[in-house]
């Protein structure tokens, strides 16, 4: 979403939303630690690999940095 105007993205952000309320579920791959507030469930991946796994509260900056820089 990097370069979509703010607008645009809160509608997508939106439909995103309504849809996964319908049961449907999107993988979304970003660098913007703001955008992982939308996810249920966040994976960060090292290596080709997912490193580890983080849900709801656990998803804090500290976390998904420390994650992907573990050894």
């Amino acid at each position: 979403m990097r370069g979509v105007d703010v607008g645009t993205k809160m509608e997508v952000y939106a439909l995103i939303q309504k849809e996964s309320e319908r049961g449907r579920c999107f993988i979304w791959y970003t660098t913007e630690f703001e955008e992982l507030h939308y996810c249920d469930r966040v994976y960060v991946f090292r290596d080709g690999a997912a490193a580890a796994q983080f849900q709801s509260d656990e998803v804090t900056e500290t976390n998904v940095v420390g994650a992907s820089f573990a050894a």
